[in-house]
Parts: C-alpha cells; sequence; structure tokens
C-alpha cells in the first residue's frame, strides 16, 4: 500500500536515468572521433534512427522550468538558429547511412512553436532531405499552448507530425502567476480540440507538483479538468526546486511558497489514485496511459524503453540530437552538444565538432544500464539473462547490490532479491528510481552523492 510514510522515506536525490551513467558523470574529454567510431558501427548494423531537434527559445521564462532555453521577444533571432541547425543536418546526414530509416522525430525545447509555419517546413524539408524518414515515422512535438497557432498545428499535422506533447503544469491562477505561465483552461482546450479535429494519435499532457502555492485542493481542481480534456498521456512531474543552480528559481519562486513535505505528498497521493481510478495505467515513475495506448501495450508486452524524452516504444533506435544541448546515445557512447548559441554557431560555421561532453560505456556500463532499463520499464530482472549474456554470477557480481535490496524488500517494494527473479511489486512502482540507484555505480563512489539530483518524489 502506497503510504505517506514510504513516500516521505524514499523521498531523496536521485538520478532521473533517463541515461545511464547520468549526464553529470560524463566527460569533456570525449572526442568527436569517438562518435565516428560508434556512428561507423551503428550503419554496419543498420540500426534504426531516432532524431531530436532542441528548438530552445521561449517568449518568456518560466521560473519552475530547467530546461536549456534561451528568452526572447524578437521571432528574427529563429532564423540564424534555424540556417545552423540545417547545416548540422546536412553534415550529419552525411555520416549516416542512407539505409538506416529513421523511425522516430522529435522537436523539443523550448517552444518548437517559436518558429514560423514556414520555419517549421523549411527545418523538415531539410530533415527529409538528410535522412531516410519512413511513412510510418513516430513524429512528435512538445507544444505551449499559449504561443501555438492552429496554423501552426496544421502546419505540423501537414508534415506528418502524430504526437503532441503539451505543457499546463497546474490551471490555478496563482500558482500560474507564481510560475509566471498564464495559460487559461479554455485555451488550452481549444488548441487541444483543434489538434484532435486534425488526427493526431495521441496528445500528451505535463503536470507538475510541488509548485508554490499549490495545495491538494487546488491540484484537485487542476485533476478535474485534466478529466474534461481526456489526454492519452498524462506526465505528472515532482517540481525540482534548485534554486543553487537555477538563478531563476532563487529569484523568483520563494521557499517559503513550497507546498510542505506533508501537503506534496498528499497531492501526489491524490493525483495517483484519482488518474488510476478514472482510466489511466500507472506505467512506471511519472507517466500514465490509456489502456490501449502504445506506451501501456509496450508496458505489458515488455518492449517499453527510457531515453531522455522518456518512455518509448523504440528500443532498438539509435539517438541522434541536434542543436544547442542536445543529446545522443549511439551504440555504446553518449553525448551532448555544446550548450550555448554562440559558441555552436561558431562551431558550426568554422567546421568544427559541436561536441560538447561525453561517455563511452564500458563492459560494467553497459551491464548496469540494461539492469536499471529492466527495472524503470518492466519491473522484473531475470537473473539467468544477465548471466548468459555478460558471463556473470549474477549474485556474488551483485552481492552488495542485493544486500541494499534486501531493505527494500522489508519495505515491500520488491520481492526476495536472492530468487532467480526479482520483481518490483505494485507499491514498487512508484519508488523505481529509488531501487535503480541502488545498482548505480557511480551513485556508490564517494563524489557520486556530491551531484545534485531532484528528488524522486
Amino acid at each position: 500500500m502506497l503510504t505517506h510514510d514510504l513516500l516521505e522515506k524514499y523521498s531523496v536525490s536521485v538520478p532521473r536515468y533517463t541515461s545511464y551513467p547520468p549526464a553529470p558523470e560524463w566527460t569533456e574529454h570525449f572526442k568527436s572521433e569517438d562518435f565516428l567510431k560508434a556512428n561507423y558501427l551503428a550503419n554496419e548494423k543498420k540500426s534504426p534512427v531516432s532524431l531530436y531537434f532542441h528548438l530552445p527559445f521561449c517568449e518568456s521564462q518560466c521560473y519552475f522550468c530547467g530546461c536549456n532555453v534561451v528568452i526572447s521577444k524578437k521571432q528574427s533571432i529563429a532564423k540564424p538558429y534555424l540556417e545552423h541547425i540545417k547545416k548540422e543536418i546536412n553534415n550529419l546526414g552525411a555520416l549516416v547511412d542512407k539505409k538506416r530509416i529513421v523511425e522516430q522525430i522529435h522537436l523539443g525545447g523550448g517552444t518548437p512553436t517559436f518558429f514560423r509555419s514556414d520555419e517549421l517546413k523549411e527545418l523538415f524539408s531539410s530533415i527529409k532531405e538528410n535522412f531516410n524518414v519512413t511513412k510510418s515515422c513516430e513524429a512528435g512535438v512538445e507544444i505551449d499552448p499559449r504561443v501555438t497557432t492552429e496554423e501552426h498545428l496544421t502546419t505540423l499535422s501537414e508534415l506528418g507530425f502524430n504526437r503532441l506533447s503539451m505543457g499546463i503544469q497546474d490551471f490555478d491562477p496563482k500558482v500560474q502567476e507564481t510560475i509566471n505561465r498564464i495559460q487559461p483552461f479554455s485555451e488550452t482546450k481549444k488548441k487541444m480540440d483543434y489538434a484532435r479535429k486534425l488526427g493526431f494519435e495521441s496528445i500528451n499532457v505535463d503536470l507538475i507538483y510541488g509548485l508554490p502555492f499549490q495545495t491538494k485542493e487546488t491540484f484537485k481542481k487542476t485533476i478535474d479538468l485534466i478529466f474534461d480534456l481526456a489526454p492519452d498521456r498524462i506526465a505528472l512531474f515532482h517540481y525540482a526546486h534548485l534554486p543553487q543552480l537555477l538563478n531563476h528559481q532563487d529569484k523568483y519562486i520563494p521557499s517559503n511558497a513550497l507546498p510542505s513535505s506533508t501537503e506534496k505528498i498528499s497531492i501526489f497521493q491524490y493525483a495517483v489514485n484519482a488518474l488510476t481510478e478514472n482510466g489511466y495505467l500507472f506505467i512506471g515513475l511519472d507517466h500514465f496511459a490509456r489502456p490501449n495506448d502504445e506506451l501501456a501495450l509496450a508496458r505489458k508486452n515488455k518492449t517499453l524503453h527510457r531515453n531522455f524524452q522518456g518512455y518509448t516504444t523504440k528500443s532498438e533506435c539509435d539517438l541522434y540530437g541536434l542543436g544547442i544541448s542536445a543529446i545522443s546515445n549511439i551504440q555504446n557512447i553518449f553525448f551532448q552538444n555544446i550548450k550555448k548559441l554562440n559558441p555552436y554557431y561558431e562551431a558550426i560555421e568554422s567546421n568544427k565538432t559541436t561536441i560538447f561532453r561525453g561517455f563511452i560505456l564500458n563492459e560494467d556500463d553497459l551491464l548496469r544500464r540494461e539492469l536499471i532499463m529492466k527495472i524503470l520499464c518492466h519491473g522484473v530482472i531475470i537473473k539467468s539473462e544477465f548471466e548468459e549474456k555478460y558471463n556473470i554470477n549474477f549474485d556474488k557480481y551483485f552481492s552488495y547490490e542485493l544486500a541494499r535490496l534486501k531493505e527494500l524488500e522489508k519495505d515491500s517494494l520488491v520481492t526476495n532479491p536472492y530468487n532467480s527473479i526479482i520483481e518490483v511489486t505494485p507499491v514498487g512502482q512508484f519508488f523505481l528510481r529509488n531501487i535503480a540507484c541502488i545498482f548505480d555505480y557511480y551513485l556508490q563512489k564517494k563524489d557520486g552523492r556530491e551531484k545534485i539530483y531532484s528528488k524522486s518524489v
């Protein structure tokens, strides 16, 4: 049973595990040659491709946000960015074998619809000229209903985009004012209704709990309005208050306005119960989906995967990220692009690498990454699979970790870790990050605990 005491006990700072090792462990010593080797191997394997494009601009700063964004009211700032990312697309397109099919495209940010419709068409034209995009490609885009027009949605639909992720966070006026994101329900519903009329296959909404001035009673009203919208997927994120890293949080979000730990946990408990009682399945971590949604089916069939966009069904794809701060995962490497505009522009113009930092996974990293992903995506560890694939004695290799899992068994989060199969219990599904972090070698190191991560609950 999900209790307040359990939520309080396991509300600790741990990685989100959109990658393993987590990004703070990556190094600036990573070289472009490392990328070329991994890309060569991916070309040899003819592995499918996922493309992510970071479009970083927003008209105003949302004070809760931790994304890498550029704030500007000047729409003209988009044009030079478009020209540079198109050159990056051309450069990458020359390296990726055209026989490799693109199964997934995602536009994130920032606010992709900061760009005009004609600019989005220009970007997509460049993508199709350089990559082998399938007709069945899953194409998703993050939108802000406040700045997204019906023309934007029509254009995206015509280009083949079939999935929308819509930021909402909270509909309470006082919360919205405090986080600098005034977004009326009527405006949001209008955009969602129009997207459905255009035939978008899946619409996701993002909610955040733990925001300033949020209470269980105010969030109940938000949840009721969400049911009126009836999205296909819901992401219920925990607000990461990191004023030591994010100046705008330090400046604009008063710590004394944040809900207490008790109130925050009550909000989370209510939201979980309300969503599951109204037909949404809990996928894991912070995601809910309708039973017939692809994510729910992938969870059931054990084909679910996790990457930097969250949960996905495209487990076999190599991920290529383009634009500032974009992250790639190709075979056994991770790397991230330069984070700032001008250095990114300079690298593109001088034909230098745009890579800022990266990481080459060793055999232990690969083993632990697969193990952590099994926990996050499937909720089960079959020891014999790892013993055969990695030539290990599971209980001996992970003796330290199994002893720690034994403590979690006492709270009924996992089954007996010394069985041949370890399963996450129904209540353990709410503490996947806590379970996964036990197998994190870098978190076990002395300096691992010096990294700053958001709380799990």
